[in-house]
Parts: structure tokens; C-alpha cells; sequence
């Protein structure tokens, strides 16, 4: 059942959290060996069991109208909309009925409407869940592909209103009869109901009730609603609006006689006589199952003011095309296969044990993704990508700190020690600035940024695990059995002694006047910068029948064209009905694209494609969301950055950050690219890169100023050059991976691995020429001692951890 399989996930996972403790806490290498071997070994088997269980295979269909194209994967994975396609649904916006007065259907009620179907249809934001309005008073939702079963589950959470209201029971029953008999018009101030109750021996039974008109209880009063202890019962918290009307209510009641009847959607729930006088809290029992229960729980949390209509259920192709899908996939891994060669040649033996490493990581990140139910969707590719670089780089800082320690004459074994506990705390410290940011977003965001926080968050904690404890492991074992006797590793890329803050005003003027050029060109650009997924347009739908026209070869047939914004294709397929292809453009584009398909594809000459306005898939509440989230991100990281470091580093990190997406996205719009959903992962990427890249630089600027004498200055370039072979080996792996991707991938995927490329770029150059010139300007405008601060904040630190 759903209640066992939930404990044991929990049981081991506190398994894990005890084994993970111990590991840490023990002082003993053999121990921490043993501990660590167990505790890797238990995670990947359970993330394999997740990704291959015994039972409950799904089967993956690219592309649901090609049979051909259906693999079997024996993988709980679900793949998103843009992947795989999934399933559609067009619901019409009923105008709702106050006081029996019929209130039209407004922008305003549509839009609420959308809202409230995403916290009902995504309540915790993991789905790729994809929600549009269409001309005036209808909403298309796109989501993965779902069983019949799930169909049925997601039509009640449609079509259910959630209009709760609690009404007075007539005192005289005798009086609902005659009305029902028609021997008795009507009761003023009261209508007629009938009411379906079960007996003690599960009889069945419908009698009518007299409720009153008036309602001082109602939905928007509910604060809260979720299922209680009891089966088949919904426990209901009002606000104090509510509690006062509840208390008034009641009060007036004649305890012990008169009854109140709870009404969700004009069907009376239930009618019981009222014992006492309520306040705020009370329950709906009567329910069936735990599936209603929550249904209605959520439901009643996001009431719904207008009612709503399905007018029709399909099946879509995946929005990015099977063959971009197919790119893509086969492009990720080449780029990630290279990436691994060049660790495997770079390191030698040590890039055996980082592959090793790094194929724990991927496990882990595929097999919590399965056992959550996440959906893995394009976003959440971002954060594979960005979960992957920041493992690497991981690995890196390892491997680069161990070659040190063998240069300064340590024996293997403890140059291995010293390796990792050096590299400790800038590991570290990059994951958590990272998954402040993740976390945020996760708690703050919705819809493809929640999807691709969740990803990284995974992501960080996996590359964590197999970074300090999986790699560690194994030199322990191949150290303590006497496989490995000495390392040696590929030099790249030689000392240097480059000045880099004798350069800060050259490069901080020229990082300004790029940022300004930056924010001119997207101001001027304005609205035309903006892709479909943002502006909103207009859909152009052909019914092709059973005609076979691909959705590549609308792409083909429109790629030549000259067009405000980048169409965007898919394919349906309606029960009864046959193919729609559907084409969203620009409004401007319409009749441009209607000429070119029937000029080129000779079976849509014959068809009158419908045409409807459709408004942004990602809205003003998104950006709100999202630009919230990262706001409140950029705080608690600054926050962060100032406790582990000084408040001069945390200024410098926020300026790098702002310099890193200002000027990409002044690049990608420059370079004449649409900002589309596709744009929203790999800025995301580009932030969670740039300020792991900055951290790392200031864990080793920190260290060296607390170690070395002489000028700020100076230390601050030793540092920097010390870092430096770390920095491009880390950039360039990622750039490569994600260049293999922008050569092989289709059209969207060439912008999505442009943008990230732009990213590493900037990136990279600003944790050397803006993050670390910041800091010194900063700490010389205030008249500090940079390493004064420094040490100070590393003995109070001291301190607090030996008063603990």
C-alpha cells in the first residue's frame, strides 16, 4: 500500500542519516571506510531497486501517435510533456450564479481559474504541468501522459467547484415532504434538497431537507482542510471570519434539536443535529476513501468561483519534437562521455575513481527522481547538466588539492587526507549557496522553475555523497589493499603568475559598459524579446483526420520564414476525431504561416485551420514567483557568504551574480534569440554555475590570506592563480559537454545549450575579473583589514564550536 511503501522509504532513509552521522563522526580511517562502503552501497541499491522495480513497469512512448516509436523502459521515471507528450484537456469557464443572478465569465475569472487548477492539478509542483488560456472563457492543460485511472482522478479535481456552504435545517421536517409532494409551494427563505444517507447496515436511504437560503458559512472561509486521523473524514479549520459566523450561527440554534447540513457543490454531504456551540474547527465525514478525501481536502483549499466544462480529451506529442528529443538525448551523452575521457586522461587513476564518483551521483539523482515521482522534463535536464558540472568540479578541487600535497612531499596516504580536508569547505560551501537557491525556488516558485530547483537539489546532495564520501572510499579501499601505490597526473596547464587585480579597472569598466549595453538592448527590445511561452498569440489548429503529416515537416516547412516569433508545432490526437496539428504564433504571423503550410504540405490546402487567441503559458504570476524566490535566494546566500567569509565577499558574490545574468541575457537577446520557457533553465543554470564558481575562488582567497603575509593584493592573485587550473578545467569540460549539445541538438536545444554556453563564459570570467576585484574595492572604500576580519571570524568561529 501507498501508507508501507511511504514508511519504508522513511525507515531507510533514516538508515542512511545514522550511517551518514557515523561516517562523520568517526575518528577511525578503517571504520569510516567500512561505514561509508555500506552506506554507498545501500543508496545505490535502493535508487536501483526505484529505477527498476519488480513490479509497476511503465512504458515510455516518445511519440503516442507512432507506434514505431514506443520503447519499453523498465524505470518509474516519468517523462514530461516536452519529452514524451502526455495529455491534454480543454475546459470551458461556466459563468457562476450569485443570488440567482448569472454573472458573465471575466478575464479576471479565467485567469483565477488557472491558478487555482495548478495548486489543485500540482500541489507540490514536482509535475510538468502545462496551463494556457485559449480565446476568451477556455483553459488547455497539457500534463504527462496518464492511465485511465489517473483520468478519472484528475476529471473530478476539473470538474469539482469545491463551493462549500453550511445552511440551517428547517425545524420541521413535515414541511420538506409536502414541497417534495407538491401539496406545498414553496418555504420562504428556504430551498429543497435531497439528502442520500447509509444506515447502521449500509442501507441506503434519500429523503428531502428544507435548507436555508441564506449561507453565513462558506468556502472562503476555510483556512485550512486536510484528512484526519479517521478514515473517510476531511478535518476543516475556518478563518476567524469564519469561526465568528460559525459561533454566531450556532449560538442562535436550539442545542441538541435543530440541525445544519453541509452543502459542497448544491449536493448535501451530510445533516446533523448540533450539540454545542462551534468556533472554527470542525469536520465532513462520510467520505469513501482516502483518495476522496484528499481529493476534496485539496479542493476545498482551492475552491473554484466559477464552474467548469470538459469539452474535449486528447493525446500530444512531446513540444520539443521526437526528433529534437532524440538529438538531444544522444548529444547529452556524447558531451558527457567526453567530458568523462578527458577526467580519465587528465587524472588516470584518479579519473577511474572520479568516473566511479560521478556514476553514483547520476544513480542516485535518477533513482531519488523515481522514488519521488518527479518528472523529469527539459528544466530538469538544466539541472542535470548544472549537477554534473558541479560534481566534476568537486572531483576536481579534489584531484588539484592532491596534487599539491604530493608535490610538497607528503607520502599517498596522507596526501589523500590532507587533500580532502582542504577541499572540504569549499565543496561545502559551493553546495549550500546552491541549494539555498534550490531550496528557495522549491518552496517559492511554481511550475518549470519548481521542476528544475527540485533536480539541482537532488542533484547537490548526490554530487555531495559521492564527492566526500564515495571517492574517499574508494582510495581508501585501493590505498589499504595496495593497488595503488603512487598517482600521477596530466599537467595541462602550468603555474602561473598572472596579475589579475593589478587589472581590476580594466576589467571592471569593461564588465560596466557591457552591463549597461546589457540592459539598453533588452529595454529597447522590449516585448519583442519575448518569446510565445511569455507574449501569449495566437493558435492556428488544423483537423487533419487520418492524414499522416509529421510535426518535422511543419517545422521544415516554416523554418524558412521570416516570422515576429518562433511558432511552436505539436500534434494531438482526439479520440473519434483523428490528428489536430496545432501551431502557436505570433498574431502578426497568422496568415504568413496559413500561406506557407498549404503551399508546402498540399493536404492542408483543403483545410480551414481554426484560429484563437491563447494567452502566456508563463505569466505575470510566474515571474512574480520566480523573481521572488531569487530575490530571497540572493539574500540568505549574501547572509550566508558574510557568516562563513566577511561582508566584503558576500557584496562581491552578489555583484558577480548580477553581472552573470544581466550580460547573458543582454547576449542571448543581442544575438537574436527569443526568451521561451526553454531560456528559463538555463539562466537558472547560468546563477547556480557562476556562484559555485565564485565561492570556490573565495574559499581559496580566504585561506590564503589567513596563512600568508604581505599585500591583500598580491595574496589575493597567488590565490586566484592557484585556483586557476581548477577553474578552466572545470569550465572547459562543462562548455564542451554543453557545446556537443548546441552542434547535435535540435533547433531548441541549440538556444537552451547557447544560453548556458554564454553562461560559462561570463561565469568563469567573473569570478576572477568582477567577483575578486569587488571585494578589495569594497574592503578598501570601508577602511578594513581583510584579513583582520577574516581571522577573526575564523576564531570566533573556533570558539563557538568549542563552547558547543
Amino acid at each position: 500500500s501507498i501508507m508501507s511503501s511511504a514508511l519504508i522509504v522513511f525507515l531507510v532513509g533514516v538508515a542512511f542519516l545514522v550511517l551518514l552521522f557515523w561516517f562523520f563522526a568517526s575518528e577511525i580511517e578503517k571504520r569510516k571506510r567500512n561505514v561509508g562502503s555500506i552506506l554507498i552501497l545501500g543508496i545505490v541499491a535502493s535508487c536501483l531497486v526505484a529505477l527498476n522495480p519488480p513490479s509497476f513497469q511503465r512504458e515510455l512512448v516518445v511519440n503516442p501517435e507512432d507506434e514505431n516509436s514506443k520503447t519499453t523502459k523498465v524505470s518509474t521515471l516519468t517523462p514530461g510533456i516536452d519529452i514524451a507528450g502526455g495529455s491534454a484537456f480543454t475546459l470551458e469557464v461556466q459563468p457562476k450564479e450569485e443570488n440567482g443572478e448569472i454573472i458573465p465569465v471575466t478575464s479576471d475569472s479565467v485567469k483565477e481559474a488557472i491558478k487555482i487548477l495548478r495548486k489543485r492539478l500540482d500541489p507540490e509542483g514536482t509535475k510538468d504541468l502545462f496551463i494556457q488560456q485559449q480565446g476568451t472563457n477556455r483553459i488547455n492543460i497539457q500534463m504527462p501522459g496518464i492511465s485511465e485511472e489517473e483520468a478519472d482522478i484528475i476529471r473530478g479535481k476539473i470538474l469539482q467547484t469545491a463551493k462549500l456552504e453550511l445552511k440551517t435545517v428547517h425545524p420541521d421536517p413535515s414541511l420538506a415532504f409536502q414541497v417534495e409532494a407538491g401539496t406545498l409551494k414553496s418555504v420562504p427563505g428556504y430551498k429543497l434538497y435531497q439528502y442520500t444517507s447509509e444506515d447502521e447496515d449500509g442501507e441506503s436511504s434519500t429523503r428531502p431537507l428544507l435548507l436555508s437560503n441564506r449561507v453565513k458559512v462558506k468556502g472562503s472561509h476555510v483556512k485550512f482542510a486536510g484528512p484526519s486521523i479517521d478514515p473517510g473524514v476531511v478535518q476543516i479549520r475556518l478563518n476567524s471570519e469564519g469561526g465568528d459566523a460559525m459561533r454566531d450561527l450556532t449560538s442562535k440554534m436550539n442545542i441538541g434539536r435543530d440541525q445544519l447540513a453541509t452543502v459542497l457543490d448544491g449536493e448535501v454531504l451530510n445533516s446533523a443535529t448540533v450539540q454545542a456551540i462551534l468556533g472554527s474547527n470542525f469536520v465532513i465525514e462520510g467520505l469513501d476513501s482516502q483518495d476522496e478525501v484528499r481529493t476534496l481536502a485539496n479542493g476545498l483549499m482551492n475552491p473554484l468561483d466559477n464552474p467548469l466544462d470538459i469539452l474535449e480529451e486528447r493525446s500530444v506529442s512531446a513540444r520539443l519534437g521526437e526528433a529534437t528529443v532524440k538529438q538531444g538525448i544522444n548529444a547529452g551523452i556524447a558531451g558527457l562521455g567526453l567530458t568523462l575521457i578527458f577526467v580519465l586522461i587528465y587524472y588516470r587513476f584518479a579519473g577511474i575513481i572520479a568516473l566511479l564518483g560521478l556514476s553514483i551521483n547520476i544513480v542516485i539523482l535518477f533513482g531519488a527522481m523515481a522514488m519521488f515521482g518527479f518528472t523529469f522534463t527539459l528544466p530538469g535536464i538544466a539541472g542535470i547538466i548544472l549537477t554534473i558540472g558541479v560534481a566534476v568540479d568537486a572531483n576536481v578541487l579534489i584531484f588539484e588539492r592532491l596534487r599539491e600535497e604530493l608535490k610538497a612531499g607528503k607520502s599517498l596516504t596522507n596526501a589523500i587526507r590532507t587533500a580532502y580536508e582542504k577541499a572540504f569547505s569549499a565543496i561545502f560551501d559551493a553546495n549550500v549557496t546552491t541549494l539555498i537557491t534550490a531550496i528557495i525556488l522549491i518552496l517559492q516558485a511554481s511550475g518549470t522553475v519548481k521542476g528544475f530547483a527540485v533536480t539541482l537539489t537532488i542533484g547537490v546532495l548526490a554530487s555531495m555523497l559521492s564527492a566526500l564520501v564515495a571517492t574517499r572510499v574508494f582510495f581508501w579501499w585501493s590505498t589499504d589493499t595496495g593497488a595503488t601505490k603512487k598517482l600521477s597526473f596530466w599537467s595541462l596547464i602550468s603555474e602561473k603568475s598572472i596579475d589579475f587585480m593589478g587589472k581590476r579597472k580594466v576589467t571592471l569598466t569593461f564588465s560596466a559598459i557591457v552591463f549597461v549595453a546589457s540592459i539598453a538592448v533588452v529595454g529597447i527590445k522590449n516585448e519583442k524579446s519575448l518569446g510565445i511561452d511569455f507574449a501569449g498569440g495566437t493558435l492556428l489548429t488544423f483537423q487533419v483526420g487520418d492524414k499522416d503529416i509529421p510535426v518535422s515537416e511543419v517545422e521544415e516547412s516554416l523554418s524558412d520564414l521570416t516570422l515576429k516569433k518562433n511558432p511552436i508545432s505539436t500534434a494531438e490526437i482526439i479520440p473519434g476525431t483523428g490528428e489536430l496539428l496545432s501551431v502557436s504564433c505570433d498574431k502578426d504571423d497568422k496568415d504568413t504561416i496559413i500561406a506557407e503550410l498549404r503551399k508546402d504540405i498540399p493536404d492542408l490546402a483543403e483545410i480551414e485551420p481554426g484560429v484563437d487567441i491563447v494567452g502566456p503559458a508563463l505569466g505575470k504570476e510566474f515571474l512574480i514567483n520566480s523573481l521572488t524566490a531569487l530575490g530571497l535566494g540572493l539574500v540568505l546566500i549574501l547572509l550566508y557568504i558574510t557568516i562563513r567569509f566577511e561582508f566584503s565577499f558576500a557584496v562581491g558574490a552578489f555583484v558577480a551574480l548580477i553581472h552573470d545574468l544581466v550580460i547573458a541575457l543582454g547576449i542571448i537577446v543581442i544575438c537574436g534569440a527569443e526568451l521561451s520557457m526553454i531560456h528559463v533553465g538555463a539562466i537558472l543554470t547560468i546563477l547556480g554555475y557562476s556562484i559555485n564558481d565564485t565561492i570556490v575562488v573565495f574559499d581559496r582567497i580566504r585561506e590564503t590570506l589567513q596563512m600568508k603575509r604581505g599585500k591583500v593584493a598580491d595574496i589575493m592573485n597567488h590565490a586566484i592563480n592557484s585556483t586557476l587550473a581548477r577553474t578552466l578545467i572545470t569550465s572547459i569540460t562543462t562548455f564542451t559537454a554543453v557545446l556537443v549539445l548546441y552542434i547535435f541538438g535540435g533547433p531548441q536545444l541549440k538556444d537552451f545549450a547557447f544560453a548556458i554556453m554564454i553562461g560559462v563564459l561570463v561565469g568563469t570570467y567573473s569570478s576572477i575579473f568582477v567577483a575578486s576585484p569587488v571585494v578589495l574595492l569594497w574592503s578598501e572604500k570601508r577602511g578594513s583589514n581583510l584579513r583582520r576580519e577574516l581571522l577573526d571570524a575564523n576564531l570566533e568561529a573556533q570558539v563557538n564550536t568549542a563552547r558547543s
